[in-house]
């Protein structure tokens, strides 16, 4: 059976920015609804994302059109790629041999997931914009545009197999259609995932460096006040959960990476102690976030470095739906970073 992986958000700069900048003059403040980007694949087995923000080679000066540019793909990106990679998953929990498709004697069939098609034609044209504005990513926007190709097919395809499945349609031609249906799916699917990582990765790279550069800027200009240290721990928990996902990794490496977190995640905390006026509005849902992702996190670090296995009911719950309900598990660190990135993008 497939295993598809929900992927983590996307961390924006974009987004960060607006927390605590509201009385400085910022040429680079995003438009509201810019969210955060690329990070790795989570689940059981996901590999490790594109390199680190503090191990990427950072540019001089922060440019603002690179920041609306990736702000374009970012929020893209964060809006659909789970709802595609949920669809996958959702499809492949009861077709049990993708290879042959559905046979006809499924005893339960639960269709898919839509992705949403106005969304879809929506990034189709922000992607486009995207590869049209300065500066030249050429990497990034070729990737993009396989990606948003890849996505607008496999959305055509899955709008059509929901309809069937939703309406029970399969009971009437004795699946007919979904075997007519299911080598396009795979097709589209397997393509979707391929240009889906390929993606991810290259936005990884791209927005490390202009998050490297805008972290170094605030502290040069700022000093370690409010707006820089959130960006600060956010960058160290995408690191982090960077690393910690895949079912094994170095486990030294990973308990440096914690220690970097919690000391950023702690001096932010103690500066909004001493500062309470500078706490941006939503800030105690952040905050609650903010511990959510430090304990899973551990608990992640913790299961990998005792080497304890997964039961077999632990195992039967490792899916892209389920597997945060894991403790220690790859998903449930992805789902508690997830809540720190969109608890992060509301602060006001």
């Amino acid at each position: 059976m497939r295993m598809t992986h929900m992927k983590p958000l996307s961390l924006s700069l974009l987004a960060l920015t607006l927390a605590g900048l509201a009385a400085c003059s910022n040429k680079d403040a995003p438009a509201p609804a810019a969210t955060p980007a690329a990070a790795p694949q989570a689940g059981a087995d996901s590999k490790a994302p594109a390199a680190a923000a503090a191990e990427t080679p950072a540019p001089a000066a922060v440019d603002s059109s690179a920041s609306d540019k990736l702000g374009l793909y970012i929020e893209c990106f964060n809006r659909l790629d789970n709802s595609a990679h949920n669809s996958i998953s959702r499809y492949s929990s009861w077709v049990k041999d993708m290879k042959a498709g559905p046979t006809g004697k499924e005893t339960v069939v639960y269709g898919l997931y839509k992705i949403d098609p106005d969304a879809t034609q929506s990034c189709k044209k922000d992607f486009a914009k995207a590869a049209g504005q300065s500066p030249a990513m050429a990497k990034l926007d070729a990737e993009g545009q396989t990606y948003i190709q890849a996505l607008d097919a496999l959305s055509t395809v899955v709008l059509e197999a929901d309809t069937y499945y939703d309406r029970g349609n399969y009971k009437d031609d004795g699946f007919a259609k979904g075997k007519q249906l299911h080598p396009q799916l795979v097709e589209r699917m397997d393509a979707f995932e391929a240009a889906s990582e390929k993606f991810s990765d290259e936005l990884d790279v791209q927005n490390d460096q202009v998050l490297e550069a805008r972290m170094q800027q605030l502290e040069k200009e700022q000093g370690r006040t409010l707006p820089y240290l959130q960006m600060a721990t956010m960058s160290r928990a995408k690191q982090l959960v960077g690393l910690i996902q895949g079912e094994t990794f170095d486990v030294a490496k990973a308990s440096e990476r914690m220690d970097a977190y919690e000391k950023s995640a702690d001096e932010l905390l103690a500066y909004v102690s001493a500062h309470k006026d500078a706490a941006p509005g939503m800030w105690g849902r952040y905050n609650s976030t903010l511990e959510d992702f430090r304990k899973a996190a551990k608990g992640r670090i913790r299961r990998i470095r005792d080497h304890v296995a997964y039961t077999e009911g632990e195992k039967m719950m490792l899916e892209p739906a389920s597997s945060w309900m894991v403790e220690g598990s790859g998903g449930q660190v992805t789902k508690a970073y997830n809540s720190l990135v969109e608890a992060g993008n509301a602060l006001n």
